[in-house]
């Protein structure tokens, strides 16, 4: 027994010794391992939950669409209606959301394109701040701004999708104010573009036609809808008329539940969550009775509220909840997703700004979802558009992307071998090798000096880095060559005061 105890200690004492080559020989034969972040929340039965909810909603309660075409394609097609309000049942939601497509394709003027749906974030643009910050100080929306905006979207390595609506541009007479938009994002972006939602049916037949001509392209999706529900239950006429014109042509239109906690919806998160979805999944089946197959981005989600201003709270920290939970029903339907949004409730570039830019940065690159709207340069509470701001959300979306790279588990990543020949007392400082630079990334903006030099050189703070980065990105900015036929159509769409300084 004591002789079987010795050896068994002896090849215990052996084993241990090999250990490191045992288990690079079991890495080697593994292969590459990659270390990878990962974020969820709840179970396939918290996901069943919410949908048989928002089923008791559509059913009992109903939802409201203000539009009397809309009410009666719902009646045409079984639906029990009450005046405005539509009641749809199980079997009819589930049947019907059956047709929504996982992916779909979204065009630029070249005839390049972007698929959405696939797990892969694509950043969208801003639409409509009213406010704009600039070098520290407050200004107003003017058509400058506008095109400095586009000039940045424009020559963005994170942004894919452009919007004639990336400020507001309330400066415009309301008669001209939309095919003013639609000229100068024309002019400027060659990206997948937004639409025009807003106006009724004429505006929006206008605006997709307008688009057609310009590209040339009449059987492909090219105008992407940005559609918002109204309150709890409801939508408005104009977005059933605007969902109308895009999903009965193919083209593909982005849901959005318009739920604010507590004031729009019920004070509880569940409940919050669950009554935007049933609006979302109203408005689903809606688009998808005009047409099956019609490309559809699910975005329910709540914000937080400040109930002393009775206003939303986009920065809450409840907003890495309200993502994570449009991922797992996103998942549950088969839907692609638009989830975060890249504001919070600073006014200014402070701590609070950082911290809230970056959280709704990283939950949506955490967990997969397809569109991030609203990635650059919004802040207080989306009511704002900054300059420097805009540059450091790029720079944070490239760090999020960096970290979803994770990094790699190996026998050559371990480098035992050099931890063996420098022992426990040798240094690693030496040539850098091209896997320090892939794992670890080098900020751009970042303030990294040791102390003193940083004071010789002025004690720059990050702010100014990103005020010469946007100012030098504008002067770069290249125009886009037009055609005789594009100009053309630019022209008409531009007011007098504003087509010179568009077209030269």
């Amino acid at each position: 027994m004591k002789s079987e105890r010795r050896k068994s200690k002896r090849e215990t004492k052996r084993n241990r010794s090999n250990a490191p080559e045992t288990l690079l020989l079991y890495l080697s034969q593994k292969g590459v391992g990659t270390m990878k972040l990962n974020y969820s929340i709840g179970t396939k039965q918290d996901a069943e939950n919410i949908h048989e909810m928002s089923v008791k909603i559509l059913s009992e309660v109903g939802a409201a669409f203000h539009s009397p075409e809309t009410v009666a394609l719902f009646k045409k097609h079984g639906a029990k209606v009450d005046g405005e309000i539509v009641y749809i049942s199980k079997e009819m939601l589930e049947e019907v959301l059956k047709t929504v497509p996982r992916t779909y394709r979204l065009y630029d003027r070249d005839g390049g394109y972007i698929t959405i749906g696939e797990g892969d974030l694509k950043c969208d643009s801003t639409d409509g701040p009213i406010y704009i910050r600039k070098e520290g100080k407050y200004d107003t929306p003017s058509h400058d701004h506008l095109v400095n905006f586009h000039k940045l979207s424009e020559t963005s390595d994170v942004i894919a999708i452009s919007n004639p609506n990336i400020i507001d541009i309330s400066y415009v007479a309301p008669e001209v104010r939309n095919q003013y938009g639609l000229g100068v994002a024309l002019r400027y972006c060659k990206k997948p573009m937004h639409g025009m939602v807003l106006g009724g049916k004429d505006v929006v037949e206008e605006c997709f036609k307008t688009m057609q001509d310009f590209y040339g392209m009449y059987d492909k999706p090219i105008m992407h809808g940005l559609t918002c529900t109204v309150g709890p239950m409801q939508l408005a006429k104009d977005i059933c008329e605007a969902m109308s014109v895009l999903c009965t042509a193919g083209q593909p239109c982005t849901v959005v539940s318009g739920v604010m906690l507590g004031a729009s919806g019920p004070q509880t998160m569940a409940g919050a969550y669950t009554i935007g979805n049933a609006m979302v999944l109203a408005a689903i089946v809606y688009s998808q009775l005009l047409r099956p197959g019609a490309p559809i981005l699910y975005c329910t989600r709540f914000s937080s509220n400040d109930m002393k201003n009775m206003g939303p709270a986009y920065g809450g920290i409840e907003a890495m909840w309200a993502c994570a939970t449009s991922k797992m029903m996103a998942d549950y339907y088969g839907f692609p997703l638009q989830s975060g949004v890249g504001t919070g409730e600073s006014k200014v570039l402070d701590i609070q700004c950082g911290a809230e830019g970056f959280m709704n940065h990283l939950s949506p690159h955490l967990l997969h979802a397809d569109i991030l709207n609203m990635a650059c340069g919004p802040m207080d509470c989306m009511n704002t558009m900054c300059y420097e701001k805009f540059i450091w959300d790029e720079e944070d979306i490239i760090k999020c992307r960096h970290l979803m790279e994770g990094y790699e588990v190996n026998e050559e990543t371990f480098r035992f071998e050099e931890i063996k020949k420098k022992g426990p007392t040798g240094s690693y400082l030496g040539r850098t090798l091209p896997i320090y630079r892939k794992e670890f990334y080098e900020p751009k903006y970042d303030i990294r000096d040791i102390h003193n030099n940083w004071v010789k050189n002025g004690e720059p703070i990050c702010e100014d880095l990103l005020t010469e980065a946007w100012k030098k990105r504008i002067e770069e900015y290249e125009l886009p060559d037009l055609t005789g036929g594009r100009k053309k159509i630019i022209e008409k769409l531009l007011p007098d005061e504003y087509r010179n300084a568009v077209l030269g």
